[in-house]
């Protein structure tokens, strides 16, 4: 009866030893999820979103449930940073006679949207020599996680946004490991086709078309090739972080890391 007893008894220590180290290695069992999400979370809710990011540094390469969260609470804090005039990587820009708006964006490489969006502007012909206008170089890169349903922006090695896919269709699912750019953002109002130079853009539903085929777009936009959607709102958002030429590299679960190469320099907007 002892011999029994001492059975079940190993028997008993060894399930509870393989369930600590599958715990291990999966943080979303809360006994082995770092304190540091919970102290990251308090830190938000007191408004140190400064702090809450530097805590979660450790974490944002992790592929588990914890670098998820620590990717998602840093883009709380960076992705309006980014969107606003506390950017970076902000320049100044002065207004020269002759000046007008589509010159500024030629002169600065910060498209029509963006431009507007930093500044406040609502009426761009409205300007005024001597007016001192922000701009921002836009290399960010962007990382497509299609088995993990994730879209993530970084700024080398900041995590600046993070997007959950809602769906892929259209052969984007069986993509390999890849290194490929953004070849042009689009826009579409009530419909119709919106150039990324109009100042209608802004208030347009946006499409990031990449050179490999790959659509990034909202439910709206019908597609019939490799599609990844988002909800519409974020593509607009990570349309604003964006430009044609920013590198985005294709991940894929249980693959090596697609190899980087040089990618050929496309024209700014």
């Amino acid at each position: 009866m002892k011999s029994i007893s001492l059975i079940f008894a190993v028997g008993a220590f060894f399930s509870l030893l393989w369930q600590e180290l599958q715990a291990a290695e999966n943080y979303s069992l809360w006994p082995r999820r770092p304190e540091a999400l919970a102290q990251a979370r308090a830190l938000l809710q007191s408004g140190s979103g400064g702090e809450a990011v530097l805590l979660m540094r450790p974490y944002v390469l992790d592929q588990g449930i914890a670098g998820r969260e620590a990717r998602q609470i840093c883009a709380q804090v960076n992705t309006p940073r980014y969107l606003s005039r506390m950017h970076p990587g902000a320049q100044s820009y002065t207004v020269q006679k002759g000046d007008n708006f589509m010159r500024v964006v030629e002169r600065t490489h910060c498209p029509v949207d963006v431009l507007m969006l930093y500044n406040g502007i609502v009426e761009p012909s409205a300007l005024m020599v001597g007016q001192k206008l922000m701009h921002v170089p836009m290399n960010l890169r962007v990382e497509i996680h299609p088995d993990a349903r994730e879209v993530t922006v970084w700024d080398e090695q900041e995590i600046v946004a993070d997007y959950a896919i809602e769906r892929v269709e259209g052969g984007a699912q069986s993509r390999k490991p890849e290194w490929t750019t953004i070849s042009s953002r689009e826009g579409y109002l009530g419909g119709r086709p919106v150039s990324s130079r109009s100042f209608l853009f802004s208030s347009a539903d946006r499409a990031l078309k990449l050179a490999n085929g790959l659509l990034l777009t909202g439910e709206s936009y019908y597609a019939t090739g490799p599609v990844i959607r988002l909800r519409q709102r974020d593509v607009n958002e990570l349309s604003l972080l964006l430009r044609a030429g920013n590198a985005v590299s294709i991940h894929r679960k249980g693959m090596p890391a697609p190899e980087k190469t040089e990618a050929e320099p496309l024209p700014q907007e």
